[in-house]
């Protein structure tokens, strides 16, 4: 089931962050670390969450953050998913569940970028009709991989 996001939903939000912190996840959502940011970022007019619930606990999350003043026709998305519900097409259909939703806002055009070695997220981006548009070169060091990676910018005209 997916939902759109209510301040009722902030614990098991904070739970799903802390838990992919855990999971070393390199993403926005892990610097949710309390409740205050998790309740500030859901009071935000210019952030929309959505939610994949599943036996009432939360598997992927999606937000889109709408610019401000005459960037507000774009949105920067990101989308997570717990490990144990990839590969089923989830973070696809949240994806495209959300930019419905902002899109009848007046949101025209969504934009995110994803790390060069991130395949799954790449192909996802792709599947939801998102084309590569830049690439930040050499945007950081990647201790784990002991090399510079590259920051991909993906955009999609709603």
């Amino acid at each position: 089931m997916f939902k759109k996001v209510t301040i009722d939903d902030a614990s098991d939000i904070l739970a799903f962050c802390l838990e992919l912190k855990k999971q070393d996840a390199k993403m926005s959502f892990t610097s949710f670390d309390s409740m205050d940011k998790v309740n500030s970022y859901i009071n935000d007019e210019h952030n929309f969450l959505y939610l994949s619930v599943h036996d009432g606990m939360i598997n992927a999350m999606f937000t889109a953050i709408r610019g401000g003043g005459n960037k507000s026709h774009s949105c920067y998305v990101a989308c997570a998913v717990k490990k144990e519900f990839r590969q089923q097409n989830l973070a696809t259909a949240l994806t495209n569940y959300g930019l419905e939703d902002v899109k009848t806002v007046g949101v025209l055009i969504a934009r995110t970028k994803i790390y060069s070695w991130n395949d799954a997220s790449i192909a996802t981006i792709k599947k939801c009709g998102f084309v590569e548009s830049g690439r930040m070169v050499m945007h950081q060091y990647e201790e784990s991989i002991g090399a510079y990676i590259d920051d991909l910018i993906f955009h999609k005209v709603l």
